[in-house]
């Protein structure tokens, strides 16, 4: 080995002797003047001799000038929901009369509902299934065009937020003249939107998917009561098997004579099969002329929709709409459904 080599050698073995002392010595002296090292090993696996020969770093505590004071969190209080008062009775009809839902309605309401919601039903969305009587006037229009006073019924705005573009929505299954069979006849349906093998009701439930049925039917099946019956138990049992509320609505006519046989019908059907029963027609018998036009069958039309005044309180339409939506307030409220 030359000199020169040997020069270079002894520099590198020099040179590693300063970087060791280094690490081994100075490294750990400027760590424990920091207190770092020592915080480390106690914080891992304090020992007796570092606590006693090594200093720790004491956290400097904060003077009373310097402390900022940390609001503690507060526990959450829940405020309870506070409903508006409703209303006992409309003109002198008490409210559970008018909107005839039963104990042992209100669980089979729930198992309806649990079953549409299996099936992907709109908890929003309500269809009607009518007559004439549903046309003209539009048949709960007025809520979804705004022009309204509530009142005394203010508690109803979440019911009309809940189901807002229900009830404007002109409906497949309502036409002049419907009967209960039509129902099912594929050529009452609108073929611009109805396949050709679907009846009303069945193109409307697939265009809307609805979890509610307003259905009032009648005034055409005066002569026919027992098709009438039996073509009305179809509807609900369709209704039922497709997870769908069916509402059963009387109707404010008298066409079949002062029996009212019709309106008994429909009030032993939603008996029967333990759905909800909107009792228009003891409404009706409130109200000048039934509410009708002078033909006695069609729906007189042009009552205000400010429920503050008298006037809507005598308008058979106004009232027609205000009931119907009583309906669907009890109903929303019984199945727990927030706007």
């Amino acid at each position: 080995m030359n000199d020169q080599a040997s020069y270079n050698l002894r520099r590198i073995l020099v040179a590693v002797f300063f970087a060791l002392v280094a690490l081994c010595v100075i490294v750990p002296l400027i760590y424990d003047f920091a207190g770092v090292r020592t915080n480390l090993e106690e914080r891992v696996a304090p020992t007796r001799l570092a606590q006693r020969t090594r200093k720790t770093r004491v956290p400097r505590v904060a003077t009373p000038t310097s402390e900022v004071s940390v609001p503690l969190p507060v526990a959450a209080t829940e405020i309870p929901h506070t409903p508006l008062p409703t209303v006992p009775a409309l003109n002198g009809v008490a409210i559970q009369q008018l909107v005839s839902i039963s104990d042992s309605t209100r669980e089979h309401l729930r198992d309806i509902y649990a079953l549409g919601q299996s099936q992907g039903r709109d908890p929003r969305v309500f269809v009607k299934v009518g007559d004439s009587t549903m046309v003209y006037p539009p048949f709960l229009a007025a809520f979804d065009r705004k022009n309204y006073v509530l009142g005394k019924f203010a508690y109803l705005q979440e019911t009309i937020e809940f189901h807002t573009g229900s009830f404007g929505r002109e409906s497949v299954a309502v036409k002049k003249g419907m009967h209960t069979w039509s129902q099912f006849d594929p050529s009452w349906n609108i073929p611009e939107l109805c396949a050709s093998d679907e009846g009303p009701l069945d193109c409307e439930v697939r265009l809307q998917n609805p979890s509610i049925a307003i259905i009032r039917l009648g005034a055409n099946d005066t002569e026919f009561p027992t098709m009438f019956e039996r073509n009305l138990g179809r509807i609900v049992k369709y209704c039922l098997a497709h997870g769908i509320i069916p509402v059963l609505g009387t109707k404010p006519d008298r066409y079949e004579g002062q029996s009212n046989l019709i309106n008994n019908l429909i009030r032993k059907t939603a008996s029967a099969y333990n759905v909800p029963l909107w009792d228009y027609d003891l409404i009706a018998g409130t109200v000048p002329g039934r509410g009708l036009e002078a033909d006695g069958l069609h729906m007189l039309g042009g009552g205000t929709r400010n429920f503050s005044s008298l006037a809507a309180m005598q308008a058979g339409d106004a009232l027609e709409d205000l009931s119907a939506l009583m309906v669907l307030d009890e109903i929303r409220r019984e199945l727990g459904n927030e706007p």
